[in-house]
């Protein structure tokens, strides 16, 4: 064995040094030519890894600007969580952005958005106005429908363009509230409804890892004939560490767990009162240990393997796990708070 791989080290060196030698050999244009496509590629990685992060800090704090004495939390946050994500926004890089072609970073960011689109539809239809059937905010409708612009976009208008400007609605909404001119519907009844709407969302991702987790062996022939087209394509196979939907799912549900982190520890200090009256503080708690579990895991490389693998793992399962155990403890609350 160890004779095989001198025979190949020497076979790629003498590959190397006649590299070199006809480099050499062919002039100074062909050797400025080879440094400058070195230095691209070299330009090119430097530039990546300059731009990638992920930005999942469980302590986030509110940026000064927002903080609105009197008004909500939960919209502090949504708005210094998007600005932070806007300055360094990946998903609608062009093509010759070197970040545009991160996985982690676009899927994480987008469900970032995602995740704060639909706190804002919430916010707009049920939190926003009295006992939901008065008129809705109008802020927080211009907030809801700029948040919901698709995260690609780059111009006319860009998708950070539209975040900025919902953020500004964001915050007027919350100065208002903070002088009595907004609503904010602080009762049991309107946060269950916001739960059980989050629950259905991350239910649905839920779905999503398990088709991405699972592989066809775990369907029946007759099972696979009611199969989608879309459920066909994701059940593909368990790719290893070489399964980018498998990249791109992880990134999205971290980016939505993250983001309902940040969210929901900040409503939960916006309905201290109706928690403690409801005897649902410790469960709001426990309920945002596993959230800020889920949220927190993090690899560069994401591996898909097989249920019960040995030497591959599967980091899918691992974060549905925390996922479905928030949203056993998301329904418990909802029940409690409509006790």
């Amino acid at each position: 064995m160890m004779a095989a791989w001198r025979a190949l080290a020497e076979k790629l060196a003498g590959i190397g040094d006649a590299i070199a030698d006809h480099i050499a050999d062919s002039g100074i244009v062909a050797r400025l030519t080879a440094g400058g496509a070195a230095l691209a590629v070299i330009l090119y990685f430097a530039l990546f890894v300059h731009e990638y992060r992920i930005d999942d800090d469980r302590d986030l704090q509110p940026q000064a600007d927002y903080v609105v004495e009197g008004g909500s939390k939960a919209v502090t946050m949504a708005a210094s969580l998007m600005d932070l994500e806007t300055n360094h926004w990946a998903p609608n890089k062009p093509w010759f952005y070197p970040i545009a072609h991160s996985t982690n970073m676009v899927a994480y960011q987008i469900g970032i958005q995602y995740a704060v689109a639909q706190w804002a539809t919430q916010m707009t239809d049920f939190l926003g106005r009295e006992r939901g059937s008065g008129e809705a905010d109008r802020n927080l409708v211009a907030a809801k429908g700029l948040l919901n612009y698709d995260p690609t976009a780059f111009i006319l208008p860009s998708a950070v363009s539209q975040y900025r400007e919902g953020i500004r609605n964001l915050d007027e909404y919350n100065h208002r509230l903070a002088h009595g001119q907004a609503k904010y519907d602080r009762i049991a009844s309107s946060l269950s409804d916001v739960l059980v709407k989050i629950g259905k969302d991350l239910g649905s991702q839920s779905g999503t890892i398990e088709l991405t987790v699972l592989s066809p062996d775990n369907f029946s022939d007759a099972e696979k004939q009611h199969l989608t087209d879309n459920q066909r394509q994701v059940l593909a196979s368990n790719g290893g560490y070489f399964d980018g939907r498998a990249t791109e799912v992880f990134f999205a549900t971290k980016g939505r767990m993250y983001a309902y982190y940040i969210l929901l520890a900040a409503i939960g200090e916006d309905y201290h009162d109706v928690l403690k009256t409801k005897g649902a503080l410790e469960h709001w708690e426990n309920m945002l240990v596993s959230l800020r579990s889920g949220a927190s895991l993090y690899k560069f490389f994401i591996a898909n393997g097989a249920g019960g693998a040995y030497f591959v793992p599967s980091d899918l399962a691992y974060q549905g796990f925390f996922l479905l155990r928030f949203d056993k403890q998301l329904q418990e609350l909802a029940d409690i708070l409509n006790r």
